[in-house]
């Protein structure tokens, strides 16, 4: 008998603990439907060099990519979901869909300084991912280099040169490798498709 009094007690005390954590997850959920994001672009631009800086020293220890989106709250705050770990080359970031959060930027680190990659710059595929995705992205280079992507015009921008954000120790620039303040879809293909720029 009391063993059948203490089994009910525990059910009653599980399905009160399960009506609990369902009421608190429905009042919690905000959908993004109607949110708008409204933090400025150059606030945007500051929060993503600070993250990206902080995830430098790990790429290169790694030799990995790592990636992410930047997402506005509803109250108009900046945050950035977890890290993913890609490969040397690649980096997948998550599907993002999460109540009362609005994805703004992707950002991706380019691993380490390797002469076999063209780490200095985005690739093809880092522009036209943000195209087809809606969002702004942001890398940081091997040499400490920071890019913004607009989406918009997909237009490739170098927000800042070698060295603003953490640089890799072994990176060595290549002098004869002139790399412009901006670049095109077309301009990046130009690049890529020459074999040597001379280093």
């Amino acid at each position: 008998m009391l063993r059948a009094n203490s089994t009910r007690i525990i059910f009653v005390v599980i399905a009160f603990a399960w009506v609990v954590i369902v009421a608190r997850a429905y009042l919690n959920v905000k959908g993004t439907d109607g949110l708008i994001a409204v933090v400025p672009q150059s606030e945007v631009q500051s929060f993503a060099r600070q993250e990206l800086d902080a995830l430098q020293t790990r790429s290169f220890a790694e030799d990995i990519e790592l990636c992410g989106i930047i997402f506005e709250t509803d109250n108009g705050e900046l945050g950035v979901s977890r890290p993913n770990a890609g490969s040397i080359s690649s980096c997948d970031i998550a599907y993002f869909d999460e109540p009362g959060m609005v994805p703004i930027a992707s950002f991706h680190t380019h691993g380490k300084h390797s002469p076999r990659f063209d780490g200095e710059v985005p690739s093809l595929v880092d522009i036209e991912s943000d195209v087809a995705t809606g969002m702004d992205g942001y890398i940081a280079t091997p040499g400490g280099r920071l890019w913004h992507i607009d989406h918009e015009t997909a237009i490739a921008r170098q927000v800042c040169g070698e060295g603003c954000v953490t640089q890799d120790p072994n990176y060595r620039p290549c002098d004869r490798d002139i790399i412009p303040s901006s670049y095109t879809v077309q301009e990046l293909a130009d690049r890529f498709s020459t074999a040597d720029r001379g280093c």
